[in-house]
């Protein structure tokens, strides 16, 4: 069964059992006002001097009485021998001094009683028929039965109304997601026509698609660049060990072959690690700790000084705490500190700073132009001024996922004096 039959069928049986409740309420509330009219009517003939039949001129409903003694014999008086119940004989015994109505059945004429004492002992029973009140009952009951199966019958069909405008958005969503499992097509959008709990679902729904869209975007694209980057360093080394094999060069020439395979294998391995650590994205789970940010920054700065001892290192470490994954962040550091020495010239000051969370290294280089700085940190992006220089493109870009994976951001400032690169992380303390 569907989820809009099931809905229909849930919306007709909770109105069927309300229309049900309300018609036995209108019933009884009928019947007791029926029956309280009547009572007073047989209670008021009933209390008459005189029970006989109408007097000259007058209309009187046709009351049957029949008077019980102490003893439970019944009086001549009455004009009807009615049954004596333990109630009635209680009554006239005057074992119990209330009056009461009673409904019985006396040779298939349906009736109702009232009993009550009478002073000196003995009591009254007068009855009335109810046929005219049954009547009465039987129509309303007729009314009820037919005003109520025609509510119910149109309350199925408002139901079945109803859970096909309700359903209308989720459809459309359905439609969407088959449309988008079928095709592959992560371009589909659902149109959001209100601002309900669907319409919210439908908004989210685009998002996710949006999202899934960019991610799978970012993947072709990293798989694209990657491919190209790959290939570079792949042709180099696979040239130089195809000269290797042939045996013809001179000692000194396989010397600079194997020299140069095995830079382009350091390239290959630092560029596999790059794209490694990119691909993990979002999926990365930080190890975070707390752990104070100048202490890990010096650790930093000491390894890139026996990388590149030609270069002056200038620290500036103000004690920082902070919870974040040290091994991530050491990746993003280490970058910038790479980077700067790839652009500094020799003998030229680094400056690596730490304050209030904020990791600054500033470089004396030529700087970052203008039109590069919104795309230094995408990846494999390389300036012009860059392409000269060893990388790919994806340090920059592993510092920037480092930040943004810590709540943080990482930002650029260029002056003719050279480039100065932020990492600023908000958990600190």
């Amino acid at each position: 069964m569907s989820f809009r039959a099931r809905l229909t069928l849930y919306v007709a049986a909770a109105i069927a059992v309300t229309v049900a409740a309300a018609s036995v309420a209108v019933w009884v509330v009928a019947k007791h006002e029926l029956l309280t009219q009547f009572d007073q009517t047989l209670f008021t003939q009933a209390t008459e001097p005189h029970h006989g039949g109408p007097g000259p001129g007058q209309y009187r409903p046709t009351v049957y009485t029949t008077f019980v003694l102490p003893d439970g014999t019944k009086s001549d008086d009455g004009n009807a021998n009615l049954p004596v119940s333990a109630r009635a004989l209680a009554v006239a015994r005057g074992s119990s001094l209330n009056n009461y109505f009673t409904t019985t059945t006396v040779s298939g004429i349906h009736l109702r009683e009232f009993v009550a004492p009478l002073q000196g002992g003995g009591a009254v029973i007068a009855a009335m028929q109810l046929d005219q009140t049954d009547r009465a009952l039987s129509r309303i009951k007729f009314w009820i039965l037919l005003v109520g199966g025609i509510g119910v019958g149109a309350a199925a069909a408002l139901a079945a109304f109803v859970a096909t405008a309700a359903l209308r958005p989720v459809r459309r969503l359905t439609a969407a997601a088959e449309s988008v499992a079928t095709t592959g097509d992560l371009t589909k959008r659902v149109d959001v026509v209100s601002g309900d709990e669907l319409g919210r679902l439908a908004a989210r729904f685009n998002s996710m698609l949006a999202a899934l869209e960019d991610s799978v975007g970012r993947q072709r694209h990293l798989v694209a660049d990657a491919s190209h980057e790959l290939r570079t360093p792949l042709t180099a080394a696979r040239t130089n060990v195809d000269l290797l094999r042939e045996g013809k060069l001179p000692p000194d020439e396989q010397r600079r072959a194997l020299d140069e395979a095995s830079v382009e294998l350091d390239s290959l391995t630092s560029l596999v690690s790059d794209l490694v650590e990119l691909a993990r994205g979002e999926e990365r789970k930080l190890r975070v700790e707390e752990l104070q940010l100048d202490e890990l920054v010096a650790g930093v700065v000491e390894r890139a000084k026996s990388r590149a001892p030609q270069m002056t290192f200038v620290t500036s470490l103000a004690p920082t705490q902070v919870r974040v994954d040290p091994v991530l962040l050491e990746r993003a550091v280490s970058n910038l500190l790479d980077n700067a020495v790839k652009y500094s010239p020799p003998g030229a000051p680094i400056e690596v700073t730490v304050r209030d969370g904020e990791v600054v290294v500033a470089d004396h280089g030529p700087g970052v132009a203008e039109e590069d700085i919104p795309r230094i940190f995408d990846r494999f992006y390389r300036a012009a001024a860059a392409r000269s220089k060893p990388g790919a493109g994806l340090g920059l870009a592993i510092v920037r996922e480092a930040a943004e994976a810590h709540g943080g951001r990482a930002s650029v400032e260029s002056s003719p004096k050279g480039a100065r690169f932020r990492l600023t992380l908000p958990a600190t303390t």
